[in-house]
């Protein structure tokens, strides 16, 4: 392991405590993982799974210890959104399939998939996060998504500090990790208002291969402004996120069992296309997100409160690889395919007779492409929510979401100057594939009743989605438009307060997911045969909370119908950089799943305590499915769902005094099948991380205070497969080691 820098940076801090006194408060305050008293199952993250991971780190991995929930990236820091899978319930985020809503403090994230969506990671750094609030099977009614079918990850902002700060952070790690950052809180700017502004800047690079093996880049700035007034509490946020990521490749479970190390890309330029379409630092994902949202929180009278919250997000982002090959057309734009060619003569003429195979003589010199897929988006929106205490027993809820998406996709190709060389390129494309336009306007009413009838508490409410979709080729000027309404969607639950300490709870809910704008390339007949995503999801759990021990457990069940995915006519042989493998977006049956899930926090001293969860989910099709008509069925019922696991188990030991925090916690998921057919079986494996702490604050001093964390993911040295898609799977990081120091000024 390369950790020499991170016992460098140790020993730093070490001596800095030893000369300076240090106070300050920290920037975010204890939650529980108990979960919020509501009808809908949900569990909050809580500082000590914040603590187990590096501040480099992503903010998914915070999340994963929760019940129910796999959590899968590319490396143990996230720096690969091609390669982030969620399992949750059954219902996943990875390539093919997003069935799981996001948002950043309520406000929708526009949508998780890689090539249109913002995942949280994007707009939110860890030292700025309050917590994650997960609602498994059903959001609040007034979650804002078009992906919510079997839940909701909410990531909540931390408020700036009360009184004048500078924090700068230093991470040092494994894989030339590094990772510079700074915060500043403004104290009081004006009568109870406050505020702040961060940077942060994060280098690592892929832990797989060496030397050019790709690496990410990323530049983060947020602000944040929160008042509060007299008749109203005012918020407002922006973020900015560049990032630079080059990506994972998945395997087969046959190269992984040939060498777990190696994940088929390259880092040498060998000058041969065949080889060097493999190329690390080629596979590239750039994204940059501006988003801006506000909230006015105000208060009418006793019993009436009024919330408007509008939004603005802009994304602008690239997706590359390299064909070894260029390609003819019948036009620069818009052009069909006519062929492709390997080599061209030394006055640059194609070689197609077959003489130059395997020859690098005169007169046969490589070609290739370097293809680009750009993905932009511009989206504004308004959530508005007014509540009125009726009476005691009686609140009234109603709201609307509103949004207008305009998200513009192309693809151009260009050529490599000298392939011999490098993968420098002319700037000016040769071919420009496609170039599309999806406009999408949301609007969701809402509305909903809550009543107390002593210890009972019962709410009731509905919901329903009306979305217009409209894609345009810009080169042809067709248009395609459709509608992907929703049902008039019920949502109940129930609280029953057993004892002060224990309660009962239980929902029912509807959900639904809208067709994703990209199905709307083929014709509007074509979504005929399609049927929108829905769900019924039904949950009902106890809660127990003395202060000493808080846990949970739900028992749930799921019906997921019309389950869409793109099936290709033919298994490629190769990456499929023209789109020529036919194929469809087709509804491949429903999902049948049920299962419990338990968690529990038990405080044994004043500095010790433990955390357990254990999930137990079963996810099966619901019915055979012949996707390509040949007679074979790709979806037999009664399978297990792809990539759901049945198995989870979380065990974590925690310390924290006034001074030092520690952390050991054990992660088991289980086998669980990968593909469609369960061809595919990805063996169970288990993941350690260790934490360890120390903070030093006290009044005077030349630091207000001073920490140092210190943080080793995968601790044994795990080697196994985690997420992917059917057929393709990511190799799970090895141990990984970083530590970050902090001042407080």
């Amino acid at each position: 392991m390369k950790i020499k820098a991170v016992f460098q940076l140790t020993a730093l801090a070490s001596a800095i405590f030893a000369a300076s006194t240090f106070a300050a408060e920290n920037v975010t305050e204890e939650i529980i993982a108990v979960g919020q008293p509501i009808a809908q199952a949900n569990n909050v993250t809580d500082d000590s799974m914040k603590e187990q991971q590096s501040a480099i780190t992503s903010v998914f991995a915070s999340v994963d210890n929760l019940p129910g929930i796999s959590i899968s990236e590319g490396d143990t820091f996230g720096s690969d959104d091609w390669s982030t899978t969620v399992s949750m319930r059954g219902y996943s985020i990875n390539l093919n399939e997003q069935q799981l809503g996001m948002t950043v403090d309520g406000i929708p994230n526009g949508g998780s998939n890689y090539g249109g969506g913002t995942k949280a990671n994007r707009l939110l750094d860890g030292e700025n996060m309050q917590g994650i609030e997960v609602y498994q099977g059903s959001g609040a009614i007034s979650s804002a998504s078009l992906d919510a079918l079997g839940g909701v990850f909410n990531f909540v902002s931390n408020d700036p500090m009360r009184e004048e700060n500078v924090r700068v952070a230093l991470t040092n790690g494994d894989y030339n990790a590094r990772r510079y950052f700074v915060r500043a809180d403004s104290g009081e700017l004006m009568a109870n208002t406050f505020g702040y502004v961060s940077m942060s800047d994060s280098y690592n690079n892929r832990w797989i291969g060496d030397g050019s093996n790709g690496n990410t880049r990323r530049q983060h700035i947020e602000a944040k402004v929160v008042s509060e007034q007299k008749n109203m509490n005012i918020m407002g946020r922006i973020v900015f996120d560049n990032a630079e990521e080059d990506n994972y490749n998945g395997v087969s479970i046959a190269q992984f069992e040939q060498n777990p190390e190696w994940d088929r890309l390259t880092w040498q330029w060998t000058g041969d296309p065949d080889i060097d379409q493999n190329y690390a630092e080629a596979w590239s994902t750039l994204r940059k997100n501006l988003m801006a949202y506000g909230s006015v929180e105000f208060f009418a009278s006793e019993d009436l409160t009024i919330t408007v919250k509008p939004y603005y997000h802009w994304m602008k982002g690239r997706g590359d690889w390299l064909p070894p090959y260029l390609v003819n057309t019948t036009g620069k734009n818009g052009g069909a395919y006519v062929d492709r060619y390997t080599y061209v003569d030394d006055s640059g003429n194609p070689v197609t007779d077959g003489s130059c195979v395997g020859s690098a003589s005169a007169g046969c010199n490589p070609v290739s492409s370097y293809r680009h897929t750009h993905y932009d988006k511009e989206r504004f929106g308004l959530l508005s929510d007014a509540e009125l205490i009726i009476n005691d027993a009686n609140t009234f809820e109603g709201g609307i979401w509103i949004e207008n998406n305009h998200r513009p996709e192309s693809r151009d190709w260009h050529e490599v100057i000298d392939p011999r060389v490098y993968h420098h390129y002319d700037f000016e494309p040769y071919w420009v594939q496609y170039k599309n336009t999806f406009d999408t306007f949301t609007v969701m009413p809402y509305v909903q009743d809550t009543m107390t009838l002593g210890d009972l508490e019962v709410t009731l409410g509905v919901k329903k989605y009306f979305v217009d979709m409209e894609y345009t080729n810009e080169f042809t000027g067709n248009k395609v438009s459709t509608d992907s309404n929703s049902d008039v969607l019920p949502q109940a639950g129930f609280i029953y307060n057993l004892t002060p300490e224990l309660e009962l709870h239980g929902s029912y809910a509807d959900n639904f997911a809208a067709f994703r704008d990209e199905m709307l390339t083929g014709s509007k007949e074509s979504l005929q045969e399609v049927e929108p995503e829905k769900s019924t999801n039904i949950d009902l759990g106890l809660r127990y909370n003395t202060g000493t021990t808080q846990a949970t457990v739900a028992i749930y069940q799921v019906d997921f119908a019309n389950r869409i995915t793109f099936i290709d006519g033919a298994a490629a042989e190769e990456i499929d950089y023209l789109n020529e493998a036919s194929g469809a977006y087709l509804n491949v049956g429903g999902i049948e799943s049920y299962g419990i899930e338990t968690s529990v926090r038990q405080t044994l001293t004043n500095t010790w305590d433990v955390y357990a969860s254990y999930t137990y989910n079963n996810s099966e099709y619901k019915k055979d499915v012949d996707t390509d008509g040949d007679g074979t069925l790709e979806v037999v019922g009664g399978n297990k769902v792809a990539a759901s696991v049945k198995n989870l188990a979380v065990l974590s030991l925690n310390y924290s005094n006034e001074r030092y925090h520690s952390s050991l916690s054990t992660k088991y998921t289980g086998s669980r099948y990968g593909d469609f057919a369960n061809a595919d079986q990805l063996d169970a494996y288990t993941v350690v991380d260790f934490s360890l702490g120390y903070a030093k604050k006290v009044d005077g001093g030349l630091f207000k205070r001073a920490a140092i964390d210190l943080v080793i993911n995968n601790l044994l040295d795990e080697s196994y497969l985690g997420g992917g898609i059917e057929g393709s799977y990511f190799i799970g990081a090895g141990r990984t080691a970083s530590a970050t120091l902090a001042l407080d000024f």
